[in-house]
């Protein structure tokens, strides 16, 4: 008898158990912010130029949360969080200046 846990199968899928191995990442961007200590990276799918597909999982990760996305997935939230900061600074224009150190850092 073995200690791993018994995990039902999909029909027509490979075993859930152990995990399958996830194809190589590619990092986009990783970024420590200086002013809050927020560590944020990015890595994609290593795929050919413009050839990455839906199947393939965009990582975003932020200090110790990891969100596995689809590329759809990934380009919604960015949606969102970019509409989220213009309704932020249209209530509050004193936080453009995080937006000017956050160009700053990237050069």
């Amino acid at each position: 008898m073995t200690d791993e846990p018994i995990v039902a199968e999909p029909e027509g899928q490979g075993p859930l158990w152990p995990p399958r191995a996830t194809a190589a990442m590619d990092e986009l961007l990783e970024m420590v912010w200086p002013e809050t200590g927020l560590q944020t990276g990015s890595r994609v799918s290593l795929r050919p130029k413009d050839a990455l597909g839906e199947d393939d999982t965009i990582e975003l990760d932020i200090d110790f949360v990891t969100l596995t996305l689809s590329p759809l997935e990934f380009i919604q939230l960015a949606s969102f969080l970019r509409m989220s900061v213009d309704g932020l600074l249209e209530r509050h224009p004193g936080l453009q200046r995080a937006v000017v150190n956050a160009f700053d850092i990237r050069e």
